[in-house]
């Protein structure tokens, strides 16, 4: 019984050792800035047999975070001839967020432990990863592949909400450049949402060689332009009094895609804001005389059986209360309309029609 006691207790030593190597070769491979066609297959060797292996808590949390980030190193190691489209593959939104989580996680482990092995090196990757990210969608702006960087600064924005405030911004910009407007509702109603619009500020400095206004993602980085001499005048705008216009865009999308009952909230809000503006106004006007007139579509075609049908007075009778029921039913977008602008002749024609057929005499001639 001893003997096999003592061979378990070998084999666990060898093992142990085992997942000693693997991470230091993982580990090795991991720091260098220049990966050959060598170093590859030994990670990934070295990853596979860690996965393995691992066995107690640490060595699993770093099997998991050297497999999940191999294809970003191997991505690295092409360094020059990394194609767009090789970016594009890596860079999806499973992949992002799996990257994120595996390095919080091993971040989160290393803060219970007395040993940062990877802590400090892991929060600047962070921050490389997010800039091969924007540099990527940057590009892809460039050649008006509006789309496909919509996508890319929205899931910079998804993956560190917190600081990626501006690519949602960007997210939003280009998925209407794009005229994906299924996308454009998406990324608009996390903009309207988003602390980085609500709480949020803008930080602008004149470029002093072409006297240009530019944004700055932070006012530390402004701060080291301005002081460097090369930009002036700073100056800040919070996000939130750009909101207006943020719901005006959102409305309009929503009216686009269908959503009327949507784009009518959005445009009572914007309103609010803004409740002199010609265009909120027009917006607003258009989209419940839109919604009141869509709602008549079938009164051609009602009106001919109703007049084909009055020798039968049952039908007849039931056709009139199904108009009378049509009519009552668009009053309310019609009232709204008029509302908004009384002084529109179509709005005050069908509206004053719209009382007569259901009986509201006294609101038909209240109407000039």
């Amino acid at each position: 019984m001893k003997k096999l006691i003592l061979s378990a207790t070998l084999l666990l030593s060898v093992a142990t050792f085992a997942q000693k190597d693997e991470l230091k070769t993982l580990k090795k491979i991991y720091s260098k800035d220049v990966l050959s066609e060598k170093d590859l297959t030994a990670y990934k060797s070295a990853s596979d047999a860690l996965e393995s292996l691992a066995s107690e808590e640490g060595d699993k949390v770093y099997a998991k975070f050297y497999k999940t980030i191999y294809p970003y190193v191997a991505l690295n190691s092409k360094g020059d001839k990394a194609t767009e489209q090789d970016k594009l593959s890596l860079f999806t939104q499973e992949y992002i967020n799996q990257y994120g989580k595996v390095v919080d996680e091993t971040i989160e482990f290393e803060k219970g432990t007395d040993k940062k092995i990877l802590t400090d090196d892991l929060v600047k990757a962070k921050e490389v990863f997010k800039k091969s990210i924007a540099n990527l969608a940057l590009n892809l702006n460039g050649s008006s592949k509006f789309k496909e960087a919509a996508v890319l600064f929205y899931n910079l924005y998804l993956f560190d909400p917190k600081t990626e405030g501006k690519s949602l911004k960007n997210a939003s910009i280009l998925a209407i450049q794009a005229s994906d407007y299924k996308l454009a509702q998406k990324v608009y109603e996390d903009y309207i949402n988003s602390d980085y619009l609500n709480n949020g500020t803008i930080y602008y400095a004149v470029n002093k060689v072409n006297e240009q206004e530019e944004e700055f993602n932070s006012k530390e980085e402004r701060s080291k332009f301005v002081s460097l001499g090369s930009h002036e005048k700073p100056r800040d705008v919070k996000n939130n009094t750009t909101k207006a216009e943020v719901y005006k865009i959102l409305a309009l999308v929503y009216s686009q895609n269908g959503e009327n009952e949507k784009a009518k909230a959005v445009y009572s809000e914007a309103r609010k804001l803004l409740p002199n503006d010609e265009e909120l106004k027009t917006g607003e006007f258009n989209i419940y005389f839109n919604a009141g007139f869509s709602s008549l579509a079938d009164d051609e075609k009602l009106v001919n059986e109703i007049n084909n049908s009055r020798a039968d007075k049952k039908k007849y009778d039931e056709l009139m209360k199904k108009r009378k029921e049509m009519f009552a039913k668009s009053i309310p977008d019609f009232e709204k309309a008029y509302a908004i602008n009384p002084s529109d002749e179509n709005t005050k024609t069908i509206l004053k029609m719209a009382y007569e057929v259901t009986g509201q005499n006294e609101k038909a001639k209240a109407i000039n």
